[in-house]
């Protein structure tokens, strides 16, 4: 094959490739529910390491700063920090910075839930699918291997009004496994 013809070829599989990111960053952007989010954060941890697993459901509760979500090993749930995501929307007046924040905290537990229970290779592994999927310089793969307390400071000056032992059910969440209205 001339060199002009793989050229040509690697150029059009990059241009391929940067749409898709740019596909999936406003996908990202522009999702109205923790469901959107998880319905990507599914099809790009399937499309990239070729694992699924259906059927979780999302719970919202307060809880430290420190503490993003944690799943409950052997469990269907992921269990998000309600009070978190709150003093985000508080300090970022951005709202793909927030759909991101959520997006990577949700990638990371949905990884605990494949069974992927080590943190550094869990932190590590988001990453990569973050940069593979979003590009480098996107702010998801910060995200993935990041402190937010560094990167967002001003939640450590947040004063929380937790709810401790309020946890709250979200109805419509990992909708693409339910094969029924329920």
């Amino acid at each position: 094959m001339p060199l002009n013809s793989v050229q040509d070829r690697f150029k059009k599989e990059e241009e391929i490739a940067t749409l898709r990111r740019k596909e999936l960053q406003r996908k990202i952007e522009r999702a109205s529910s923790y469901d959107d989010l998880f319905e990507t954060v599914k099809r790009v941890v399937e499309a990239e390491i070729g694992r699924h697993r259906a059927g979780l459901a999302l719970v919202l509760t307060d809880m430290p700063n420190t503490v993003g979500a944690y799943h409950p090993v052997g469990s269907n749930s992921i269990v998000l920090n309600r009070a978190l995501i709150s003093a985000m929307k508080s300090v970022i007046k951005n709202e793909r910075e927030i759909n991101t924040f959520v997006f990577m905290v949700l990638m990371h537990e949905y990884l605990h839930s494949l069974g992927y229970l080590d943190e550094a290779d869990v932190r590590r592994r988001c990453y990569a699918i973050a940069k593979s999927a979003l590009g480098a310089d996107h702010i998801a793969p910060k995200m993935a291997i990041g402190n937010w307390l560094e990167m967002y400071p001003q939640l450590s000056m947040i004063v929380q009004r937790l709810t401790p032992n309020y946890f709250e059910r979200v109805d419509k969440f990992d909708s693409s496994s339910m094969s029924y209205i329920g």
